[in-house]
This record gives structure tokens, C-alpha cells and sequence, in this order.
């Protein structure tokens, strides 16, 4: 094995372990991470992502059937760069994977904080960081 195959490697495992730690963390701690450090926490990024045309997605994640998917760049434009860095630190993440878990994990984590098609009431204590 060459040193590429073992850069591939490690590279493979770090994010294997990033994304493990998310998994585990579950869907309240991604919504309180956006409580925490999204201006108007959960629901407030949820409405920027419907702002930027993906309503219909969010639905889906809130309503019942299949959530749909949204693309980490299109995720990554409706952050601001302090939140990402925030959030990051809050999920124990690399910077450039926050959009990448949010749109993997989001949608569950948005589904088991619905009940009966709505949104459950949502801690919102963000720092307002812009």
C-alpha cells in the first residue's frame, strides 16, 4: 500500500468517525445545535430553506411518506459562515462537512420532531450569530 492509499485511508476514517458521531448524537441534538446557533433556531432555518425554493422538501420531513432530500450545497448557501463554523464545533465536525451531515441527517432529524404534520414546539436560544 502507498502513501495515497494510506492518506485515502485515514481520510476514509475520519470522516467514517464524523459521521458516526452525528448518528449517535440523534435528532434532538441537531435541533438544539440550531436552536443554539441559528438566528430563530429550528423553524427559522427551516423557513430559509423554503425561502430558497425547497419547501416541498421540508414538507416532506414534517408531514408523513417519504422525506425528500436536499443537496448539501444547496444546505451550505442557507448558513451563514458563523453558524457552520458553530456548528461544526457543537457536532464535533469538520467545518466542511456540517452542510453534508445536515442534509443526510436533517430530514430524520426534522421527522421526529414532528408530530401529526406540525413541527413540535422548538427551544430557540440562538446567539444570533450572523
Amino acid at each position: 500500500m502507498g502513501l495515497l492509499d494510506g492518506v485515502k485511508t485515514l481520510i476514509g476514517d475520519v470522516v467514517a468517525a464524523a459521521d458516526r458521531a452525528v448518528v449517535n448524537a440523534g435528532s434532538g441534538k441537531l435541533a438544539l445545535a440550531l436552536a443554539k446557533f441559528y438566528p430563530g433556531g429550528l423553524v427559522a432555518f427551516l423557513d430559509r430553506l423554503r425561502e430558497a425554493g425547497h419547501g416541498d422538501a421540508v414538507e416532506s420531513w414534517i408531514g408523513s411518506g417519504e422525506n425528500r432530500h436536499i443537496p448539501a450545497a444547496a444546505i451550505a448557501v442557507c448558513l451563514p459562515e458563523a453558524v457552520t463554523e458553530r456548528l461544526a464545533y457543537d457536532l464535533n465536525l469538520p467545518a466542511g462537512r456540517v452542510p453534508t451531515a445536515l442534509a443526510e441527517f436533517l430530514p430524520a432529524a426534522v421527522a421526529a420532531q414532528s408530530e401529526d404534520g406540525k413541527l413540535k414546539p422548538q427551544p430557540n436560544f440562538s446567539t444570533q450569530v450572523r
